[in-house]
């Protein structure tokens, strides 16, 4: 265990890596971008991880929902990515929240920050209307090739709700290919890394990306 990390010492040190084995994040949603980002985590050593999903496997899943496969097809997510999430780092704590998230969710006390891999902005809102203030809330979303993520502050930032005020959720399935997956979802592991270490790049900054011609913008918030 102690040559686990050594790759990733090497490269942010291990300080850094001490904080990441020492905290706790809650992953919302364990589909697309969220079991992508769960199993990042967890590769990297993180200490907790509270996963929260009420969804099961169905075929459209597979091209992009990486820690399952097609005999896992109509079970539930959460015990299956607690289950593979298991498999690859017994050492990280793995929290099952079983339930949609709406306003009678409960945010737990004891966390770092949030990952947003929902897909939909009325559990966006309720989730992030439930957070502690000074919690920080990295939102990660996709739309065909378009990618977005923002950081923020719970209490300290402008609210969530408000920068997305009018959003229409579409009709639908949304379009979404498995490299689009992974690359917001790594990206959002990058940050979320980096709100451990208190050094966000996004806080109050949305990065929006078209994965068509790998055009990128900023939008303060």
């Amino acid at each position: 265990m102690t040559d686990r990390y050594a790759r990733q010492v090497l490269h942010w040190g291990a300080e850094k890596q001490k904080i990441i084995e020492e905290s706790s994040l809650l992953i919302a949603g364990v589909g697309g971008l969220g079991a992508t980002v769960s199993q990042l985590l967890v590769r990297a050593g993180i200490g907790r991880l509270f996963l929260v999903d009420d969804g099961r496997l169905d075929w459209p899943d597979l091209n992009r929902q990486t820690l399952y496969g097609e005999n896992d097809v109509g079970r539930a997510k959460l015990p299956l990515a607690k289950e593979r999430l298991n498999q690859i780092n017994s050492a990280t704590e793995i929290v099952e929240m079983q339930g949609r998230i709406d306003e009678s969710f409960q945010v737990p006390k004891a966390i770092d920050g949030v990952a947003d891999c929902l897909d939909n902005y009325q559990s966006r809102f309720a989730l992030y209307n439930g957070l502690a203030t000074g919690t920080y809330f990295v939102h990660g979303g996709l739309d065909g090739d378009h990618g977005q993520l923002l950081t923020l502050v719970a209490g300290e930032s402008q609210a969530f709700g408000t920068i997305f005020a009018g959003a229409v959720q579409p009709q639908g399935s949304i379009p979404v290919t498995p490299d689009n997956v992974v690359i917001i979802a790594g990206l959002m592991a990058n940050e979320l890394f980096s709100v451990l270490w208190k050094t966000p790049k996004l806080l109050n900054r949305c990065l929006v990306i078209s994965l068509a011609d790998f055009h990128i913008s900023f939008l303060d918030v």
